[in-house]
């Protein structure tokens, strides 16, 4: 029977500098090679051990491979036994080509395969890699035991807007569903970069969004919550959510994973996980007594040392401020630290800085050292002054 390998054809390079991948044919008549629809640079191919190497999808290339030899060498043995003697060489390539020069036989899992490399890159943050494996396991619930063959020529509008449809009952949120989406979307783009498809469904389907409703509390509503009595372990998480709100609105990330090196002088300084954006924000006395309270072995705060990792804090601590008030979670710290600021006059500019968000007038991003710091220390000041007071109004500092 005719023996098969697969082998790199370097002889011929394309612009990008990547050849093409054949399957060589050794029969008694002679020989032949076949492409097999796939490009790979000379340092992505083992012509030793004849596997992928070095590339984003070898996984997914290398199955490919192995099953595609597989089923060549089942049907020429069939083919043989059937017809009772040595297929002939012009035989031999009629069944081989009709099996590795398929146009579809790179297109099943391939949806998949791209997922899966953007969930594993590194160079994006984890929970960015996160967010993309919960869009992948929505899509493998929505598609069900065919998802593992899903290719990107698969989905087209009706597939896209069925999508939609079946999420709407577990996202009831539009913006939830966006960022499905706009993850789908991506992957779409980064398979078309990789010349794996050129099917592209969102020229006609619009990503809806939703205006994001203010999620601050009133300062009547953080009284409250402040002076309620609560059980122990409530009084942790509400401590939890009052040292976000004294440091600025502070991410849980950012908080959970700030060391006590990280205080210098009397200031926290960290850059923001998600923006990279940097921090330096003075502590006053009601954030080091509730940080002196809960110090943490090896960070600043002990809250999430117990957790494999500060999602399932943040989660408990969101089930308990949703408990006191409803609808309320860790993010109410930072809105309410805006809408208060607001609300005592505070510039625009200094909210904007407190915040990290570029200036609003000049569009650049926020870099502390080139902003007089001690406006926004002044504003924090009077923020939580506004807290403590009795009154309905802080007179604003000249």
């Amino acid at each position: 029977m005719s023996t098969l390998n697969y082998y790199l054809d370097i002889r011929s390079k394309r612009m990008d500098g990547t050849s093409q991948l054949k399957v060589s044919v050794n029969t008694k008549a002679g020989n032949f090679l076949l492409a097999v629809g796939i490009y790979l640079q000379p340092s992505q191919w083992n012509s030793t051990l004849h596997i992928i190497t070095n590339h984003p999808q070898k996984a997914f290339l290398n199955s490919h491979l192995t099953n595609l030899m597989l089923q060549a060498e089942q049907l020429l043995l069939f083919e043989q036994q059937k017809a009772g003697k040595a297929l002939s060489k012009l035989k031999t390539k009629k069944l081989m080509e009709s099996l590795f020069c398929s146009k579809q036989q790179v297109k099943a899992g391939e949806v998949e395969s791209v997922f899966q490399q953007f969930a594993k890159d590194n160079s994006k943050k984890q929970r960015t890699r996160e967010i993309y494996g919960t869009t992948w396991k929505k899509i493998k619930e929505f598609v069900g035991r065919e998802s593992s063959s899903l290719s990107f020529d698969d989905i087209d509008l009706k597939w896209l807007r069925s999508f939609n449809r079946w999420l709407i009952p577990q996202c009831p949120a539009v913006n939830a569903r966006a960022i499905h989406f706009r993850n789908l979307r991506a992957v779409f783009n980064a398979a078309i970069d990789d010349d794996i498809t050129t099917n592209y469904p969102f020229r006609k389907f619009k990503i809806e969004h939703e205006k994001t409703r203010k999620r601050a509390l009133s300062i009547q509503q953080l009284r409250e919550l402040r002076t309620m009595p609560l059980k122990d372990w409530q009084r942790r998480y509400v401590d939890c959510f009052f040292l976000m709100f004294y440091l600025l609105g502070i991410n849980g990330i950012d908080l959970l994973s700030a060391k006590q090196e990280q205080v210098v002088d009397g200031r926290l300084e960290y850059r923001r996980a998600k923006t990279g954006t940097l921090y330096s924000i003075k502590l006053e006395p009601e954030a080091l007594e509730i940080i002196n309270r809960y110090k943490g072995k090896k960070h600043l705060v002990n809250f999430g040392e117990r957790y494999k990792d500060y999602t399932q804090f943040m989660a408990k601590l969101n089930n308990c401020l949703k408990e006191l008030i409803p609808g309320c979670t860790s993010y109410y710290a930072r809105h309410s630290v805006a809408s208060i600021a607001a609300e005592l006059d505070i510039p625009l500019d200094t909210i904007a800085r407190m915040l990290g968000h570029s200036d609003p007038s000049k569009k650049i991003t926020l870099i502390y050292v080139d902003f007089n710091q001690g406006k926004v220390d002044k504003a924090n000041r009077k923020i939580i002054d506004y807290l403590f007071s009795d009154t309905a109004e802080v007179k604003e500092e000249e």
